[in-house]
């Protein structure tokens, strides 16, 4: 979606992308990880109607792929139940920029799109004004809010909110979809757009959700191999790989601290093979700052609260570093059991029902 200014504004500037969507349309007109045939999770339809939205919306954009829009209708009506269906999982913030794009459509381009117009009013009502409108001012939040640009619009005080959270390489939270919309929306400066370029360049089969993910899939790997006993067959690959980790652990790498799961990963991983870390590190998720000041915290991300919580049980190197990972191991352990809890019961009133 993001326009040529110097070629023309009626040219994408990443005309690549463009014919990657014509020529990677699965069969039953979606675009999306749900693909059984292709090997993937049939519960992730609510990611495939909002890929496959955001498609329609390119190819209507730059006025091509008729046959494709067609198509892609088709699989958007045989699947639309999809929206209602709790099971799903979806991406985070569906709820505002699914409907956004669905004004978008046919506001801008006069599109009858096979939903159910009653439905997506309210999601409207319910989801995304909600979110948009709340009484919370947490940088949280507002973290939030500047990750889902692309469904917000384009105001002054959102473009301005998102930029507050723009990192070193470029990139709006690391997420190409919320640095593509600031940089549509007006904020096309040579970082943001040297962010896009990248990611073009280190990706061949569509465009990540968050990019780079490239420290949080080696530790990702190495805790499997070590999880499964098998490390000792690894030990020349898992020590080159962590020496190039400790490295950016040093260097201050955002990609590291800047995430709890890939923060708290790192830090258990590299303590346990004998690398000189600090906790001090996790200052910075105390449990007030985790829920007021991340967008991990805000989104309740349970991955990330388990992994700071194996990371607290690291044994401690002195009295200070005890304060503050006993703190940690506390407030994770009584969190991830209220989980355990709400699973439980959830469980039940199936059984029940």
């Amino acid at each position: 979606m993001v326009p040529s200014p110097a070629v023309s504004p009626e040219k994408p500037i990443f005309p690549g992308c463009l014919t990657w969507i014509l020529e990677n349309q699965h069969d039953d007109g979606s675009w999306g990880l749900h693909s059984v045939h292709g090997g993937g999770d049939p519960t992730l339809m609510k990611d495939a109607l909002s890929s496959t939205l955001a498609c329609i919306l390119a190819l209507k954009r730059w006025g091509t792929g008729d046959n494709h829009v067609h198509s892609a209708l088709a699989f958007m009506e045989r699947n639309s139940g999809s929206l209602a269906d709790s099971s799903q999982q979806a991406p985070i913030g569906f709820d505002v920029v699914f409907p956004s794009m669905v004004q978008t459509l046919t506001r801008d381009f006069r599109l009858n799109l096979p939903l159910d117009a009653a439905q997506i009013d309210a999601m409207i009502r319910n989801n995304r004004d909600v979110a948009l409108t709340g009484v919370d001012r947490s940088n949280g939040r507002d973290a939030y809010l500047a990750y889902i640009l692309e469904g917000i619009g384009s105001s002054h005080q959102a473009r301005g909110n998102a930029m507050r959270f723009q990192r070193k390489n470029g990139s709006i939270l690391n997420s190409p979809s919320a640095t593509a919309a600031a940089v549509i929306h007006g904020h096309d400066d040579a970082l943001s757009l040297g962010y896009l370029r990248s990611v073009l360049r280190t990706t061949t089969a569509g465009i990540p959700a968050v990019h780079p993910l490239e420290i949080q899939a080696r530790l990702c790997l190495i805790d499997t191999v070590e999880s499964l006993g098998i490390d000792r067959h690894f030990r020349e690959e898992i020590e080159l790989a962590l020496d190039e980790i400790h490295r950016r652990w040093r260097q201050g790498e955002e990609e590291i601290f800047l995430d709890a799961t890939t923060c708290a990963m790192a830090f258990r991983m590299l303590r346990l093979n004998g690398y000189p870390v600090s906790s001090d590190v996790f200052d910075r998720f105390t449990e007030v700052r985790f829920w007021s000041d991340t967008l991990e915290g805000y989104l309740k991300d349970e991955r990330a609260v388990l992994e700071l919580h194996k990371a607290a049980r690291i044994t401690c190197l002195h009295d200070g570093e005890a304060s503050i990972l006993g703190r940690q191991q506390l407030w994770t352990a009584q969190f991830l059991k209220q989980l355990a809890l709400d699973h439980h019961h959830c469980r039940d009133n199936i059984y029940k029902i």
